[in-house]
Formats: C-alpha cells, sequence, structure tokens
C-alpha cells in the first residue's frame, strides 16, 4: 500500500475541501493518512497525485471515496455486554408513555453491522415495529451496500459468537443465508429504516432522539471535532435521551460539553442528557 507523506496529506485535505466542501482538518492525522492510503490501494491510484486528478476531475468518485475511506469491518453484536442491557434494562424499564415517537439514531452508518444488530434486538423484543430508527449515511453508495443484506464473510463468526454471549432468543443463522459464498443478511429487518445522506457535520441531524448510538468513532477526530459533534449529540436528544459511545471513549474528558452529559452506565459508556 502506498505510503503518504505529511504534504501529500494535508494537499488532499485542501483539495477536498475546495472542491467538495469536507474539511477533514479536525480528523486525528494517523486515521485520516490510513482512509486515505485505504482509498488509493482500493482504487487502484498508485499515488497521491492520481488521488488528487480524480477526485478534482470526477464529481462521482467522491461519493465513492467517502464509501470506500469509512466503511470498516465491524462484526454484529460487537460488546454483547452492551446489547444485553439494552434488552434487560434500557428498553424494559420504559414505559408504554415513553414509546410514542421513539427515536433511535445511528449517526454513522455503514457497514450497517450496528443497524442489523438493533434491529434484531428489537425485532426479539417485539419492539421493532414501535421504534423508529434512523441511519445517518455518508455516501449513497453505503445505502445500496446496507439495503443489499451483503456483510463480510470473514466477520460471520465472530458475528455469530457475539450472539451467542448476547443470548440471543433465535439462532443468529435465522437472520441471514449464505448465496455464492456471500453473507446475505434478511434485508427486510431494515424496511422501515430512514436513512439520511448528510455529511460529518450532521447537517441534517434529528431531533428528539431517545437514544444515540455513537461508538468507536469519536477516537478518529481530534478534542475540537470531539466537542462540535457531542454538541450536536446534544441538540438532537430529548430531555431523558441517552447517547452509547465507544467502551473506550469517555465523553467527559471532553473540555466543555463533555459536562451536559451524565454517566449513566460506566461499563457499557452510556450517558444521558444534563437538562
Amino acid at each position: 500500500m502506498v505510503e503518504l507523506g505529511i504534504v501529500d496529506i494535508r494537499e488532499i485535505a485542501r483539495v477536498i475541501q475546495k472542491v467538495h466542501k469536507y474539511d477533514f482538518s479536525n480528523f486525528a492525522l494517523t486515521s485520516f493518512k490510513y482512509g486515505l492510503e485505504k482509498v488509493i490501494a482500493k482504487n487502484g491510484l498508485l499515488n497521491a497525485e492520481n488521488l488528487f486528478r480524480v477526485l478534482t476531475e470526477e464529481p462521482d468518485f467522491f461519493d465513492k471515496f467517502l464509501y470506500d475511506y469509512f466503511v470498516p469491518s465491524t462484526e454484529m453484536f460487537r460488546d454483547p455486554s452492551l446489547w444485553r442491557w439494552l434488552r434487560e434494562d434500557y428498553f424494559p424499564n420504559l414505559s408504554d408513555r415513553q414509546f410514542d415517537n421513539f427515536k433511535v439514531w445511528i449517526p454513522q452508518t455503514v457497514s450497517g453491522a450496528e443497524l442489523y444488530t438493533i434491529c434484531i434486538l428489537l425485532k426479539e423484543m417485539n419492539l421493532l415495529d414501535r421504534v423508529k430508527i434512523i441511519a445517518t449515511v455518508y455516501s449513497k453508495q453505503s445505502i445500496d451496500y446496507i439495503k443489499s443484506g451483503k456483510y463480510p464473510l470473514k466477520k460471520l463468526e465472530t458475528s455469530i459468537e457475539n450472539y451467542k454471549r448476547f443470548h440471543g432468543a433465535n439462532e443468529f443463522e435465522d437472520y441471514y443465508e449464505l448465496v455464492n459464498n456471500e453473507v446475505i443478511r434478511d434485508s427486510s429487518l431494515i424496511d422501515s429504516v430512514e436513512f439520511i445522506h448528510d455529511d460529518i457535520y450532521f447537517t441534517k441531524a434529528p431531533q428528539n432522539v431517545k437514544l444515540i448510538l455513537f461508538r468507536n468513532v469519536m477516537i478518529y477526530y481530534n478534542s475540537s471535532f470531539q466537542n462540535i459533534i457531542l454538541e450536536k449529540m446534544h441538540e438532537s436528544l430529548s430531555a431523558v435521551g441517552n447517547l452509547i459511545v465507544g467502551a473506550k471513549e469517555d465523553i467527559r474528558s471532553t473540555n466543555s460539553v463533555g459536562a451536559s452529559f451524565e454517566m449513566v452506565n460506566k461499563n457499557e459508556s452510556v450517558f444521558k442528557r444534563k437538562l
């Protein structure tokens, strides 16, 4: 894989901001560098100069750039204890009235792993038709991929083991099939999901959200951008809404915004919006 220098990285960021109005300057340098090198390798561009060219001369390429840059290989039911907590503590303690206009928002939906996971959980609790799920994507190609149900075969074994540790009500095999050695998830699970094509600042963020799943994302941002995003999350949450971040992420460490959230579950990194 090509190794980019700091000058190339900064120039690519400048071109993206100038041509496509996307500002990656607040992304951690190491993760931004890795993402760019991944895009170059996946598209056979060989070097930074070719990436400059397609970003400048081929407008349609930018959607693919976003898809290739952000797409991770994430297993489903990652951190099974979190999903057990949602099933055994969080949702059962909600009243019928609280389910009125209940919104779950997944701000960065790329592979669909978290999306399909929450849908399976809700289906097994007979709550899927009572909850509005909103998924934000950066790339239209991501929407097509998620709706196709496709999922990396290399992540299947780990996902099956996670589901077993979650102690699901069914067999994980009930939610996918193998077609020509390819995993195809049951896309009917996400039939009612609302997809929002948005930018990295979540300009179209939904309002009055009861639960936000934004796990293992902020580690890729610098502290300034973390505060910007947390402010957006705070604005989107309802008065008693909850934000779940990654197990290694503690939003209280951010300078100005962390104080506007209260810890609910330390083990699962669940926070509540302060009034």
